[in-house]
């Protein structure tokens, strides 16, 4: 499944996980380091509630969760577990 997130991250964010550190994983991707624009960032929402069939709340948004690869890994896990 992290494998999926990573190449769902590559494709659509533009942004290699495979070369970052691990301070690099929790670094938010809407920012200046990663060069990842706002439209991009709801295009890749979008397309990971899809993939994994899984509904991501507003709240994790609003809360900032969902913005490093680590939040993200982290949320989807969770989530897909909830619904097995």
């Amino acid at each position: 499944m992290e494998e999926k997130i990573k190449e769902m991250i590559k494709t659509t964010l533009n942004v290699n996980i495979d070369n970052m550190t691990e301070e690099e994983k929790d670094y938010p991707l809407l920012s200046k380091r990663f060069d990842v624009m706002p439209y991009q960032m709801l295009v890749f929402f979008t397309r990971v509630e899809k993939e994994f069939g899984i509904k991501i709340s507003n709240e994790s948004i609003v809360d900032g969760k969902f913005n490093s690869y680590n939040d993200i890994s982290k949320i989807v896990l969770e989530l897909v577990r909830e619904d097995m």
